[in-house]
């Protein structure tokens, strides 16, 4: 896997609502199926997005040096959308009675979701759509110009990696549920109260190098 892509895949690794999403299964019955479910989905929705982005970015000629402006431009492009989703992230929280409504909601999502279809379902829905950072870093593997088999290989390692935030505690739920359940509890507060300040440090980060990395491109 390319440094590059391993760098920007860390970064779009950081995602919240799935965390919050696999504690909130670690609750009720049949929490080992209904988490290896919801993991299950994640993986295999990850995967054949990242595939058809590498088809895709083949297509229009957006990789490599041979299309070296179209390849900047688009980093560029995604760097400025990043920095524009920090900057938008960063913007003053919620009021406390709209914190409230979005609890309530976590907590009806918590009550459907106990059966394996269901948490399967959500696997799909939060990982359908890439983030721009996932973007990025699929094409960083598209850039390395990787014969098609070590491109779907390293894409493998590229999911294991972008989605360790929710196999860890995975593992951890079908192990020892209870015990899990409780220490995942504690962490869910950890990421309710920096989880924003994460998801703004890695737009950031990833946005600004983007940006950098497709200007000097674009000029040069």
């Amino acid at each position: 896997m390319p440094t590059q892509a391993l760098g920007l895949v860390l970064a779009a690794s950081i995602y919240p609502p799935a965390v919050a999403a696999v504690i909130a299964l670690g609750h009720g019955p049949d929490v080992r199926w209904r988490v290896a479910a919801f993991v299950l989905a994640a993986a295999i929705t990850t995967y054949a997005v990242g595939v058809l982005l590498l088809f895709v970015l083949v297509e229009l000629g957006a990789t490599g040096s041979r299309h070296r402006q179209a390849s900047a431009a688009l980093d560029l492009a995604l760097g400025l959308l990043l920095l524009g989703l920090a900057w938008w992230l960063a913007r003053p929280r919620s009021s406390p009675r709209r914190r409230q409504q979005g609890s309530n909601t976590a907590a009806r999502i918590e009550t459907h979701l106990q059966s394996r279809r269901l948490a399967f379902v959500l696997g799909i829905t939060l990982y359908v759509l890439p983030s721009p950072i996932y973007i990025a870093a699929v094409k960083s593997l598209a850039d390395a110009k990787l014969a098609t088999s070590a491109q779907l290989t390293a894409l493998v390692a590229m999911v294991v990696v972008m989605l360790w935030m929710i196999e860890l505690p995975m593992l951890a739920l079908i192990l020892s549920p209870a015990r899990a359940a409780h220490e995942l509890d504690r962490a869910n507060r950890w990421f309710a109260r920096n989880g924003r300040s994460l998801a703004i440090l890695a737009c950031a980060c990833a946005g600004a190098y983007l940006s950098v990395k497709g200007l000097v491109d674009v000029l040069s």
